[in-house]
């Protein structure tokens, strides 16, 4: 489902009965008299964002029992007054409504009866946990309600996290309305420890006996008031400890969780006379992780900033300090075989035990949090039917690979066999950059939105418009790799109908579908298509680069390789049939389609050839004059302008991405 805060409204197709509701009580009438209004199909949807997942929780859990906190308290407010900051005259208010199984939110008393009936220019306000003592706040403003549920002091259970959600409904047309859970004046801590041996972790800990602590910094109160809030972590994921799989392609992670309160009330000393974070700040120094074996401490100053997550990592092992990017981490040949809708590579992966990797399909963002993925082979013969080949076989519609090296990726191909419009594309990463996918390919990728809907008992119409909506998202969009690294590849190649390259196979499909490739390079390596002397001659399609085998659609910038490519194909003007090398330099570039961008810029290769792109230039000739990142790696924000960490000077200094010098710091005991 789209993790976004937004509203969805359909036409229904006749009004139905209206309850009257009283600000003075709170109930709702199931049938009133008048009947002008319409019912209001009200559900809850996925819980906090996808860029921060704060919640632990899952929808299915809001109407459960955890500590005595559950269910949903709604408020329902006309709309002119809730756009004036008016809070005063609620139209529902405070009412305690269950989430069910299919996240259809009704009013918990039978009495009230199943439904939420409601006028015209609304807006709904929905709140988690409810809170029966609601009548000791007074909501005036919008800056009220960041008091509600809780207060700072319930630090004992991650699931006293309040959490929001608004949208503003016309009755007269909402048939189906999906709120989306924000997490309320929370900061989300997290800090990651990768290692090769157990033994270096933290000692286990039961949350609340002081073998780990996080952030001892907030709230250190002492003992007496029952508040040891420095004295235990909310969440500890020891799954991340199990032995990678195989036990050779990685390292065992676990990582740690605490929740902070922000606090906006100039007037509320909060946290006493004691420095602590009055401001809503966690200074550079202060400690981060305190444990029996380990202590970090914060590497930059971090600003609270409500519903964000702040992560960290460290290597055990090595000292290396890495941010990640992504709650879904990827430290062995397993996770990175899951790894399809994207996640943070936390250490090196090694695949020299997979015997024969099978291309991941890419569909989020891959940041390789400037780690090795190492001894990758694909082996693969008598393959038919279009094919995409490498770490990651394709990536659509907005993907992202970027901070990854892969080290000498070993890909041979046989693909004789294939008819004579299958069409094969390999590249070290990425075997099409922008897969144009089928409507079977996008309705796989929809089946569990779609069992939702219907699971809703929605009318068909209103399944299909929702489906709809989310087709978009898969459809064009630019796929993209940035600052990543392929070193020393081999790739052989036999066939008909192939596009193989260094990096990447094809960059880009068509006008919808588009590929961009920036700060990106090969180092060194060979591409090989149908050079053996029996295979020179038999083949007349083959498109080849030393850093990508086309452009079809869309970018490639500040980029460069220094590997070597060759192909063959049949020399149709000779006598008996001989053969002519075709490979570029570079990377072939496709005539722009209608609509359709293909252009190089500022790249280059060891070796111009056979009528490089114009805008590939040869080292010996120039040399980039790219900007550098000036700063430490990593980086907090990891949205940068530039990944090159230095330009070189001459081949023996070739460019260098800014995560290949990186910060790593000693283990403090």
């Amino acid at each position: 489902m789209k993790k976004t805060m937004k509203y969805i409204t359909y036409l229904c197709a006749a009004l139905l009965a209206v309850a009257l509701y009283s600000c003075a009580d709170d109930n709702l009438e199931p049938k009133p008299a008048d009947k002008d209004g319409t019912l209001l199909n009200l559900y809850i949807g996925d819980i906090a964002q996808p860029a921060t997942r704060l919640a632990e929780l899952d929808r299915d859990q809001i109407s459960q029992n955890h500590l005595g906190k559950q269910d949903i308290s709604l408020y329902i407010y006309y709309q002119d007054d809730y756009d004036k900051d008016d809070l005063t005259k609620p139209y529902v208010r405070n009412l305690k409504c269950t989430v069910g199984s299919d996240g259809k939110i009704a009013p918990a008393n039978p009495s009230e009866g199943s439904g939420i009936y409601i006028y015209d220019r609304m807006t709904i306000v929905a709140f988690y946990p409810y809170n029966a003592a609601a009548n000791d706040y007074t909501f005036k403003t919008k800056n009220d309600e960041k008091k509600y549920p809780i207060t700072e002091g319930n630090y004992s259970n991650q699931f006293y996290i309040p959490y929001r959600a608004e949208a503003n409904v016309n009755p007269t047309n909402a048939f189906f309305v999906n709120l989306v859970l924000y997490p309320v004046q929370t900061t989300k801590i997290q800090v990651v420890l990768t290692t090769s041996h157990l033994d270096l972790f933290p000692g286990a800990t039961t949350q609340t006996d002081g073998v780990v602590k996080l952030v001892t910094s907030i709230d250190p109160k002492d003992a007496t008031s029952g508040d040891k809030r420095e004295n235990w972590v909310d969440v500890i994921e020891q799954n991340y400890g199990s032995a990678p799989d195989p036990a050779t392609s990685g390292q065992y992670v676990q990582r740690f969780s605490a929740y902070i309160w922000r606090n906006d009330d100039a007037n509320d000393p909060h946290h006493g006379s004691n420095k602590n974070h009055n401001d809503n700040t966690i200074k550079k120094g202060e400690v981060l992780l305190q444990s029996d074996k380990l202590t970090l401490f914060f590497p930059e100053d971090v600003a609270i900033h409500e519903g964000r997550v702040y992560r960290y990592g460290y290597n055990i092992d090595t000292g290396e300090l890495f941010i990640p990017t992504s709650d879904n981490l990827i430290y062995d040949a397993a996770t990175l075989k899951a790894a399809g809708g994207g996640g943070y590579q936390v250490t090196d992966i090694d695949l020299k035990d997979v015997a024969n990797w099978t291309p991941v399909n890419l569909s989020g963002t891959y940041d390789g949090g400037g780690h090795k993925v190492k001894g990758l082979k694909i082996e693969q013969s008598g393959l038919t039917g279009d094919q995409n080949i490498g770490l990651f076989g394709s990536a659509s519609g907005n993907s992202l690979i970027k901070n990854l090296e892969l080290e000498s990726p070993v890909i041979n191909i046989d693909f004789s066999a294939a008819g004579a419009n299958d069409v094969l594309k390999v590249g070290a990463l990425v075997g099409q950059l922008n897969k144009a996918l089928t409507d079977k390919e996008i309705k796989n990728l929809l089946a569990a939105e779609l069992a939702y809907y219907n699971g809703l008992g929605l009318p068909q119409s209103v399944i299909d418009a929702l489906v709809a909506d989310r087709v978009k998202e898969f459809t064009g969009g630019v796929s993209a790799i940035e600052g990543s690294k392929v070193s020393s590849p081999a790739i052989t190649v036999k066939g008909n109908n192939v596009i193989v390259g260094g990096l990447a196979g094809e960059v880009g499909d068509d006008a919808i579908y588009k590929g961009a490739v920036k700060d990106s390079y090969v180092s060194g390596g060979t591409i090989s298509v149908n050079a053996t002397e029996a295979d020179k001659a038999l083949y007349t399609n083959v498109q080849a680069g030393a850093f990508a085998g086309l452009l079809a659609s869309g970018l490639i910038t500040d980029s460069y390789t220094t590997a070597t490519a060759v192909a063959y194909v049949k020399d149709g003007t000779v006598v008996p049939a001989a053969s002519k090398e075709v490979a570029k330099g570079f990377a072939n570039v496709a005539a722009p389609a209608p609509g359709t961008t293909t252009t190089i810029t500022d790249s280059y290769t060891k070796a111009r050839k056979n009528g490089d792109d114009a805008n590939v230039k040869q080292f010996d000739v120039q040399w980039p004059a790219w900007t550098s990142y000036s700063g430490e790696w990593p980086v907090a924000n990891s949205s940068l302008t530039t990944y090159w960490g230095s330009v070189g000077s001459s081949p023996s200094t070739y460019p260098a991405l800014i995560w290949e010098t990186r910060l790593d710091v000693d283990v403090k005991k």
